[in-house]
């Protein structure tokens, strides 16, 4: 879904591909044949089941989310992509802590 063009203005990958932003929360689960979910609260309640994680820091990034396992060009990575247990407690924001995707990926590019 996120490289298909037609779907660029609801979501979309960043440039530096390790993060993805949605730009239309109301037409992202409106889109017939990939969610069953019919509210954005519940979209984002999977992303977090599935250890997604929502970028706060300042600038171009903010907002968009990411996973280590699910980057752009390199679909293989996602078979290490697991639930993560109820017992990991929830995810607190940490901006300081966040990755800093454009330097990554000056030093190394996705395709």
């Amino acid at each position: 879904m996120l490289s298909e063009p037609h779907f660029s203005h609801i979501i979309t990958w960043m440039p530096h591909g390790g993060a993805f932003k949605i730009l239309s929360k109301e037409l992202l689960v409106a889109i017939p044949g990939y969610f069953s979910l019919t509210k954005f609260e519940s979209f984002t309640r999977q992303l977090s089941i599935w250890g997604y994680k929502r970028l706060y820091r300042r600038g171009a990034d903010y907002g968009c989310y990411y996973h280590e396992s699910f980057l752009r060009g390199i679909p293989q990575l996602t078979v290490l992509m697991t639930r993560v247990t109820s017992k990991q407690g929830k995810y607190a924001p940490y901006p300081e802590g966040e990755p800093n995707f454009d330097l990554i990926s000056r030093r190394h590019p996705l395709p």
